[in-house]
């Protein structure tokens, strides 16, 4: 019972387990050429070249739009309700979220690269 016992405590709590953060998946290319992030992630969104420094931007955002909830409160009894009583409801909810992640490349290399936005664990 015991072993039972440790094996579905073991089991529940590998299931909170994720994968790799984005902080790690990213720093796999550090030392990388330009051809490689091109290969692994597509064509960059935003590139500039500053004092021999590339840069190369890859943003990614979300939206999200949970629907309102319009409330109707039905017919009321006369003499007191006469009619239909109305309600403005819930309005719909809009969540933006997104994380640019851009490398800067010195020498054909990615030296570096930083994370910003709300959405970059």
């Amino acid at each position: 019972m015991r072993k039972f016992l440790c094996l579905i405590s073991l089991l529940s709590i590998s299931a909170c387990a994720t994968g790799p953060g984005l902080q790690s998946r990213m720093a796999a290319y550090i030392g990388a050429s330009p051809e490689t992030l091109v290969q692994k992630l597509g064509v960059p969104d935003k590139q500039i070249t500053l004092n021999g420094v590339q840069y190369f931007a890859y943003d990614e955002h979300h939206t999200v739009v949970t629907p309102g909830l319009y409330s109707y409160g039905g017919f009321y009894g006369a003499p007191f309700y006469p009619g239909p009583f109305f309600d403005s409801g819930i309005p719909p909810v809009v969540t933006e979220s997104g994380c640019e992640t851009t490398f800067m490349l010195h020498d054909n290399k990615v030296d570096s690269f930083t994370l910003r936005g709300n959405d970059c664990g």
